[in-house]
């Protein structure tokens, strides 16, 4: 199958700027904003005791749980235990909560139950009011992540009884509070106490495994924790000692994990081959969706993207295997949908919706008035790579007449804003995987701005939502699935591929586990092996 990468100008020098953006990709998309296979975690029975070394590429800008962005979790969930655990499998377990049930139909209460005789590690005791008081802390402070909790109510019902409201139907406020988000990692009364005095920056009050030491601690440089003595569950505590050692340089943090000064990092691509040579394992699955972001559907700006025939001709004229394995080898997953095979809201019915056919493409434009093609101008940004998989896609749409150009942006706060501002038809970015329940008030609810800057409703799309929001389990997977069906055949999107999340552990590290129900690890799973 032809490739129009290379028939643009993107020969092999071409391929190998692809290939070298490849890791700014991966490792900013997961900073901020198929291979799928993994070598297996080491085997053997968990030991205990020593120093786990995990390197970071950034230092977080603090170490408060209720403010802090879920790109620095790392910092926070060993010293912060959750409300729920979110299992390698992608599975919701009990924390601090012991039970939980939504009352009858709808999902709009959660009661929870909590673990009795767990004390923090200030001395303070886990009950429903130190729940209430952690939640409504992380709700209320304007934090990256505070408008999850905005229709949400808490209310202690005893002292171990947690009754949460919502606003709104919501089957997904165990998985919003479980570590992978940090306003699920609760906060004592004591560190609640006075939060302007910065203590929550520079201290750790959580019932967590381990206790922050800042005194054997450098900002910036690394971040000790030891363990908790009053620790409820000992069979989770594996280690005496936990560092971050904060290594920017992928290189650097390659060399240190070979020689033992690091156990487990987030890697890139184009490093893993050199990393299993080296005896580490390598453990990849899909979680960055990264693509064309067609938001302008009624054609505001663009008046061709109003007609589905001409999104529909843009996701037949790109060639995704190609683009795949140029920016990411045998480590990137093509997709066009929203979902990750073998996650929430992927549909297999539409498994090979969008095969790649230029002449198809061709004939859609024709169907749909545009013969010739036509142009559009997309935002992009250098500084995680997405101009790069924007040339490639560029190079693909012109082959069917399509001529894409992109406004690139070298500052964050600048690319956000013109994507919001209304001003471009789409943009080329990334999105972390998420269920289909987040996904609509990110991508199709008319209060998205970000993802649907010009506010395209769809009657149809969310009378979906709303179905599967209030919906059981085994139903609201038939609905998810119906979601997704919609908005690819409808081309709201032009998604390209699932970039990996990747960790590179020492070969004595157990419980460095990932799917692609969670393709995020967690350290406070990870063992020495023995």
């Amino acid at each position: 199958m032809r490739s129009a990468i290379s028939s643009r100008g993107h020969g092999r020098g071409g391929r190998l700027k692809l290939a070298a953006a490849a890791a700014v990709v991966v490792t900013l998309a997961l900073a901020g904003c198929s291979s799928s296979g993994s070598t297996p975690e080491a085997s053997g029975t968990p030991g205990k005791g020593g120093t786990l070394t995990v390197g970071e590429q950034q230092a977080p800008p603090t170490l408060d749980p209720g403010t802090l962005d879920s790109a620095y979790i790392d910092f926070t969930m060993v010293a912060y235990d959750p409300l729920f655990y979110l299992a390698p499998d992608g599975s919701v377990e009990p924390r601090l909560a012991e039970s939980w049930e939504y009352e009858g139909e709808g999902n709009t209460v959660l009661d929870v139950t909590l673990r009795d005789g767990v004390t923090f590690s200030d001395g303070d005791e886990l009950t429903a009011d130190a729940v209430k008081a952690s939640l409504e802390y992380a709700r209320d402070s304007e934090g990256n992540h505070s408008a999850l909790l905005a229709d949400l109510t808490f209310e202690a019902v005893s002292d171990l009884e947690l009754k949460i409201t919502s606003a709104v139907p919501n089957p997904l406020i165990p998985w919003l509070l479980t570590q992978q988000y940090p306003i699920g990692q609760i906060i004592s009364p004591t560190g609640l106490e006075d939060p302007e005095s910065l203590s929550l920056d520079n201290t750790s009050h959580g019932a967590g495994a381990y206790i922050y030491d800042p005194d054997d601690s450098v900002v910036g440089d690394h971040y000790t924790y030891t363990a908790n003595p009053d620790y409820y569950d000992k069979s989770q505590q594996y280690w005496d000692k936990v560092v971050y050692k904060i290594t920017a340089d992928a290189q650097a943090a390659l060399n240190a994990a070979k020689t033992g000064q690091i156990d487990v990092y987030k890697g890139s691509p184009d490093s893993a081959q050199q990393a299993q040579s080296a005896g580490l394992q390598v453990i990849a699955n899909p979680g960055i969706m990264t693509g064309l972001f067609l938001t302008d559907r009624d054609g505001e700006v663009v008046p061709a993207l109003a007609d589905p025939k001409v999104r529909q001709a843009i996701n037949y004229a790109i060639d995704r295997d190609a683009i795949t394995k140029a920016i990411l080898g045998d480590m990137g997953t093509p997709t066009f949908q929203t979902a990750i095979e073998g996650a929430d809201g992927y549909s297999e019915a539409f498994a090979d919706y969008y095969t790649y056919d230029p002449d198809k493409a061709k004939e859609l434009l024709a169907e749909a008035g545009y013969p010739d093609g036509f142009e559009m101008k997309v935002q992009a940004a250098v500084f995680v790579g997405f101009d790069i998989v924007g040339e490639a896609i560029a190079a693909q749409l012109a082959e069917v007449g399509i001529t894409m150009t992109q406004d690139v942006a070298t500052d964050i706060t600048v690319y956000q804003a013109n994507i919001t501002g209304g001003e471009f038809p789409g943009f080329v970015g990334g999105y972390k995987a998420a269920p289909m329940y987040q996904q609509g008030k990110d991508f199709w609810l008319p209060g998205s701005n970000f993802f649907n800057p010009f506010h395209t409703e769809s009657a149809e799309l969310t009378d979906l939502w709303n179905q599967a929001a209030g919906a059981s389990d085994d139903e609201r997977a038939d609905l998810d699935a119906q979601m997704q069906e919609y908005i690819v055949e409808n081309a709201w999107f032009a998604p390209v591929f699932w970039a990996p999340v990747i960790y590179f552990a020492a070969e004595d590290i157990g419980g460095v586990e990932t799917s692609a129900g969670n393709p995020f690890a967690s350290p406070i799973a990870w063992y020495p092996a023995g």
